[in-house]
């Protein structure tokens, strides 16, 4: 039996979205300075393309203030390794579905 791990790697397709979303996370933790301290915990990686880039906002409140940031945050990817990046954008992260 194969580990999920061992999985990924021998998909062509899942390694390709593993390593996006590994990336997305790699490139938040490089920008997230440019965010207030108690924004940075409200928000997580999204999709990640050589264009566009979502980041997940926890609250309507955090996805805003996000949204103000987005320019900042896009130049900061950029000089981080993402020249063609043209985008950052918000969505608010779907709530958990109650037990």
């Amino acid at each position: 039996m194969l580990t999920l791990q061992q999985a990924v790697r021998a998909n062509a397709t899942l390694a390709d979205v593993a390593e996006r979303a590994w990336a997305s996370a790699r490139l938040l933790r490089r920008v997230v300075v440019h965010l207030p301290p108690l924004l940075r915990e409200q928000v997580q990686p999204g999709p990640l393309d050589e264009r566009e880039w979502w980041l997940l906002a926890a609250n309507p409140s955090v996805a805003a203030k996000v949204r103000q940031l987005a320019p900042v945050l896009l130049a900061a990817a950029r000089a981080a390794g993402w020249p063609t990046l043209e985008t950052v954008r918000v969505q608010v992260q779907a709530a958990p579905m109650p037990r």
